[in-house]
């Protein structure tokens, strides 16, 4: 079975803590994700809850195993970043799981 690992939500304020999403919501949400266009060389995903973005291995910045990846909510990030993930994912719909890829 296809597992991955949330690391942690991106950019999000360190004061800020969000208490409505446990993290087995977001591994859920993750799993059945919607393959969007990637930011910057990296993979997005658009789940029911969050955006998701591969993670960096920091050796080097390179990018991570397809199944590493970070949660990004709306609620915690900028407007900017948010529209930068909803322009990727825009033709996202018809897309299916990156699980099932």
């Amino acid at each position: 079975m296809f597992t991955a690992l949330l690391i942690a939500t991106l950019v999000a304020p360190s004061d800020v803590v969000p208490t409505t999403v446990t993290m087995e919501e977001l591994q859920a949400d993750f799993e059945a994700a919607v393959a969007c266009r990637q930011i910057e060389g990296r993979k997005v995903w658009k789940g029911e809850l969050a955006y998701y973005i591969q993670s960096y291995v920091y050796e080097g910045q390179a990018a991570a195993a397809e199944d590493v990846a970070d949660a990004v909510l709306p609620e915690d990030n900028t407007e900017e970043t948010v529209r930068e993930f909803e322009e990727a994912c825009a033709i996202a719909g018809n897309a299916g799981s990156h699980a099932r890829k």
